[in-house]
């Protein structure tokens, strides 16, 4: 026993069980306990023996987290690490202990974008480029993300994950959350909880863009508390939201959001679904105490692809907003290859007529709306893949991942939608807009991780109103967009 008890504990039970007879499959697929509970019933080890043998293992292992330091001090950087018994994966980088209970994984993802405008003189946007000459090509970074999440003591997940794109970086997750058995309880900077295709990460949406109404009228990712359920066939959550917690002006009453979002799963097998689910939103706006004003409300949507800034809907800010109610209705099925999806969305927002940028006349309240219906098909057989115990779909895995040489060329899926948004009800003229927006779009997936997207698009808009000199403006426009995708 002397020399096995100078061995590290897992080198000294693998060594005691070949020599009792176990096979190295055996030995590979067991746990060092398993191991020493076998030994001992097979008459190798004592149980003096293996208590012993663990008791030198935790004080080795308490020993490489002291300091390196000879003073003692317990400076984080020159601190030994533990001698844990992990699992490392490669692809999609992850390290865990052999219990699971400890995980730390890095992750991102790279959003490469082209696009054509075929008109491009006579847009909807002219306020931002004069005549309405936008650019009828580009190029862009749409998402460039790096993080890394994990997972303490079992109960503790985090996530701190960076968006680096338009010149600037941004926080995307940045939380902490503790896991309970049925649902978990986050703190910090993440997606209010609303709508399908807003929950649905932007790896996993159908087209280049989230549809327009969703992408126009949806809450952002705020710093908030938020409770969500984890549960097999529904879903339900609620919290409480802030500001976006990176600009702060020490004038501005940052305002507050309640939202809370809930999905049900009426049918959930391997090789269909229903997807039923309902979300509302309030906000409090900020405001200005010095000035007294409350802050400009921003409903955006632009082509269709970021790669041409052309904004279909929200090219004038709403002014004296006090407060405004979102409310989403969602429907989604599957069966097989077959998937239809479908979202109306409606956003009440009330103007204070004390506010100093209320004119007289305006309209002291406004309804924005909006829906969209979307069917798709894989012509090589898969499935979308819909999780009814977070109310959006996951990664979609290729039945033959693309391989040349093989004859294996990835999945195939074709798609269409039509959505349309009303924007009328603005109270300043040139800010009433309204859009019909046809989209076809062919997906390749080459692997679970690398996706190739194509979208033809048709837009038929208008903007302003009869009290304009150039009353309503009307246009129309083919738009192609395409987009490389991958994620580590």
């Amino acid at each position: 026993m002397y020399v096995f008890k100078k061995m590290p504990l897992a080198r000294t039970v693998a060594l005691m069980a070949i020599l009792a007879g176990a096979s190295a499959s055996q030995i590979a697929i067991a746990s060092e306990d398993a191991l020493l509970q076998r030994l001992m019933e097979r008459g190798v080890l004592t149980q003096q023996d293996v208590d012993e043998l663990r008791a030198e293992s935790q004080a080795d292992q308490a020993a490489t987290q002291q300091p390196t330091r000879s003073d003692g001090l317990q400076y984080e950087p020159q601190e030994g690490l533990q001698q844990d018994n992990a699992n490392v994966q490669v692809r999609r980088f992850g390290v865990e202990t052999a219990d699971g209970s400890d995980r730390f994984r890095i992750r991102g993802r790279l959003m490469l974008d082209a696009a054509h405008l075929d008109d491009n003189l006579d847009t909807t946007d002219d306020h931002r480029v004069g005549e309405g000459n936008l650019g009828n090509t580009g190029t862009i970074i749409r998402r460039a993300r790096l993080g890394a999440l994990g997972l303490f003591h079992d109960n503790w997940e985090w996530q701190l994950e960076v968006d680096f794109r338009d010149e600037e970086v941004r926080f995307a997750n940045a939380y902490i959350a503790y896991l309970m058995d049925n649902g978990r309880l986050a703190f910090g900077h993440f997606k209010e909880p609303f709508s399908l295709e807003s929950s649905t990460s932007s790896r996993r949406i159908s087209f280049l863009e989230r549809a327009t109404p969703i992408d126009a009228y949806r809450p952002s990712r705020n710093l908030g508390v938020m409770y969500e359920t984890l549960q097999p066939d529904w879903y339900g959550a609620i919290g409480v939201f802030g500001g976006d917690g990176v600009g702060r002006d020490r004038e501005v009453s940052e305002g507050y959001a309640l939202s809370g979002r809930a999905s049900i799963a009426p049918i959930n097998e391997d090789n269909a679904f229903v997807h039923l689910g309902v979300s509302g939103n309030y906000r409090k706006n900020a405001r200005n105490e010095d000035d007294e004003e409350y802050s400009d409300v921003r409903m955006r949507s632009r082509l269709g692809t970021r790669a041409i800034d052309g904004r279909i809907i929200g090219r004038r800010d709403m002014e004296a907003v006090s407060d405004y109610t979102t409310t989403n209705l969602e429907f989604a099925a599957g069966h097989g290859p077959f998937s239809v999806q479908a979202e109306y969305i409606r956003q009440d927002l009330s103007r204070d007529v004390n506010d100093p940028n209320f004119s007289t006349g305006e309209v002291d309240s406004m309804t924005m709306d909006g829906w969209y219906a979307q069917a798709g098909v894989f012509l090589t057989g898969e499935s979308r893949n819909y999780r009814a115990f977070s109310g959006d779909f996951g990664r979609v895995t290729p039945h033959r991942p693309f391989n040349p040489s093989q004859g294996h060329w990835g999945a195939f899926e074709l798609l269409g939608r039509y959505a349309t948004a009303d924007h009328t009800d603005h109270h300043a003229p040139r800010g009433k807009q309204q859009v019909d927006h046809w989209t076809l779009g062919l997906n390749w997936y080459l692997q679970p991780e690398i996706i190739a997207k194509f979208n033809v698009m048709y837009i038929d808009a208008e903007a302003g109103d009869e009290s304009l000199d150039d009353g309503v403006k009307e246009w129309d426009s083919w738009v192609l967009g395409a987009r490389l995708q991958y994620e580590f």
